[in-house]
């Protein structure tokens, strides 16, 4: 070496090292750390190696925390983790393809955890009340809302099969992740779980409960016993995106069941989800919810929409379920309903129980724009399936705009004691197109059938099964509507009754109605299709009649 080099030496290796100390510092803690945990040996930093804190990485790894010989899982380290990073300001990374096994631990607002590749399992027979990672013990009360509480890339294994009997709700309250928020002030502990698998759980995947808003993005589930996503709290806000729920042995994709008191409100955003397992929307008044873009395929959706506000867009979905609905939309959806060889179904049922005296019978309302009413085997269809009727209504009011019922279906829409009716441009390919049954508690005063058209294969375009005995009388009215004189009869003439007709449709006949059957109601109107000159072209129904109505020419 010469002279210059051996004198150039020592200034190298002072910037050496001073480029390293950030790292030494935090070799320096690291190694604090794991003495603390092998042997309680205390390690010190001086002042002026403190100074170089801020350069550290963000990250430390689970692997600086390692699992002591007396520990018997590795709760307790992962717990050390977390003292540490939250302390710190750290996140906690855990090595893609490691495993963990794990009772219960403790989080708080302002951690992320991130493992994509890492899994965590529940250890062997936990008790009903175990949380893998809770916040429970450490609520956020603030005026103001948390930091984020960050859980990414992991899974989430609930060990399902040695947690002991589970199926009749024995472990309903095993979780993989809760958040709780204090409700003592209002300020919301935020979370977001992203890219994460939810697993084999006796009860919940994540839960949330109280004061919580929490962004739920990436993620899947299978065999989530109550659901792979649940809430049962309030105030929330949930936000649910590009989320994939298997069909497993058991298990929903979603359960919301907000049962907390006094009642509060949720704020449900469902986008871009695909559920092969049962979806449960169950939110207290005051409650929004919207989801779009979804499927739910093979599992039933069931929405409880007393005084809320529930939109349902751009997506396919099962069987559906509404319940108390007061303000309830489904815009360009397509309902593809599973039948049955052992029960008939009703693929799409609306319907007001128990509280019918709370509100006026119009404030229960359902609207269904642009939606189809499919069979889910269309192209093969079930062979000895029970009957199927594509949408059926009980109590309140419910409107339809444009859309469509497919073949395969016994009955279009069955009106089973809907206040008011109102069907505008929908298209029926049923069997039995509508179907009309008034009760005495579940009164129908309205029913509208406009711009209301039939395909080939139905065979009844509307049915009677009973009307009122006492006022007011039900009344239904047809207007704009174009049809053949094969799509103008009706079934049930001896059920009309006190029922009030106003029909003036426009039916289409091959030759004079005075000299062939021609079923019409009262008002119709009927027009020959090839009109010869000199001769009557136009005639009005004076009766009504199923099969052969009395017409008067038109002069």
């Amino acid at each position: 070496m010469n002279k210059r080099m051996a004198m150039l030496l020592p200034f190298l290796m002072l910037v050496f090292l001073n480029s390293q100390m950030p790292h030494f510092v935090q070799w320096i803690e690291i190694t604090q750390l794991r003495l603390e945990s092998i042997g309680g040996v205390t390690l010190s930093v001086n002042n002026a190696q403190q100074s170089y804190v801020q350069l550290e990485e963000s990250e430390v790894s689970i692997e600086d925390f390692p699992k002591r010989e007396t520990e018997k899982d590795d709760t307790e380290r992962i717990q050390r983790a977390v003292d540490y990073c939250i302390e710190n300001d750290k996140d906690l990374f855990f090595p893609n393809g490691s495993s963990y096994i794990l009772r219960s631990v403790n989080v708080e607002a302002g951690l992320r955890l991130v493992g994509y590749g890492a899994t965590f399992i529940l250890a062997d027979d936990q008790p009903k009340f175990t949380r893998m990672f809770t916040t429970q013990y450490r609520q956020w009360e603030n005026s103001e809302d948390s930091d984020y509480l960050i859980f990414e890339g992991m899974t989430f294994d609930g060990n399902a099969w040695k947690q002991g009997d589970f199926l009749n709700y024995e472990k309903e309250q095993q979780f993989g992740i809760l958040f709780a928020g204090s409700t003592a002030e209002d300020g919301m502990l935020r979370g977001k779980v992203l890219n994460c698998t939810f697993q084999n759980w006796c009860a919940d995947g994540v839960h949330i409960y109280t004061n919580a808003s929490v962004e739920i993005t990436g993620c899947s589930a299978i065999n989530c016993f109550r659901g792979g996503i649940v809430a049962s709290g309030t105030p929330t806000n949930i936000t649910i995106t590009d989320y994939h729920a298997e069909k497993g042995q058991f298990g929903k994709a979603i359960d919301i069941e907000i049962d907390t008191e006094p009642p509060g409100k949720t704020n449900l955003t469902i986008e871009r989800m695909l559920a092969y397992s049962d979806v449960d929307l169950g939110t207290q008044e005051g409650s929004v919810v919207k989801m779009t873009d979804s499927t739910v395929i093979g599992g039933t959706t069931v929405i409880y929409g007393f005084k809320n506000n529930i939109t349902v867009e751009r997506s396919t979905l099962g069987n559906v379920e509404v319940m108390n609905a007061t303000d309830c939309t489904f815009n360009n959806v397509t309902f593809a309903v599973t039948p049955s060889i052992t029960k008939d179904v009703n693929g799409v049922m609306v319907h007001v129980i128990d509280i019918f005296d709370d509100l006026p019978k119009d404030a229960y309302q359902t609207t269904f724009n642009d939606c189809i009413f499919e069979r889910a085997d269309a192209g093969d269809f079930l062979k000895n399936a029970k009957e199927v009727v594509a949408l059926n209504g009980y109590y309140g009011k419910l409107t339809l705009n444009d859309c469509t019922f497919s073949s395969g279906f016994t009955t279009g829409y069955f009106n089973f004691g809907v206040a008011e009716s109102y069907l505008n441009d929908v298209y029926f390919d049923t069997e039995t197109a509508v179907s009309m049954q008034p009760l005495s508690w579940a009164r129908i005063d309205k029913f509208v059938l406009d711009d209301v058209s039939y395909g080939e294969s139905v065979t009844t375009p509307f049915r009677f099964l009973d009307y009122m005995n006492t006022k007011p009388y039900a009344t239904v009215t047809f207007k704009n509507m174009v049809l053949d004189s094969s799509q103008a009869g009706y079934a049930g003439a001896d059920q009309i009754g006190t029922t009030k007709i106003v029909s003036d449709r426009l039916i289409y006949v091959g030759e004079d109605p005075t000299e062939a059957d021609v079923p019409a109601f009262k008002g119709d109107t009927a027009r020959l299709y090839a009109p010869v000159s000199g001769s009557p072209s136009e005639w009005v129904a004076v009766t009504s009649d199923p099969i052969a109505a009395e017409w008067k020419v038109i002069e």
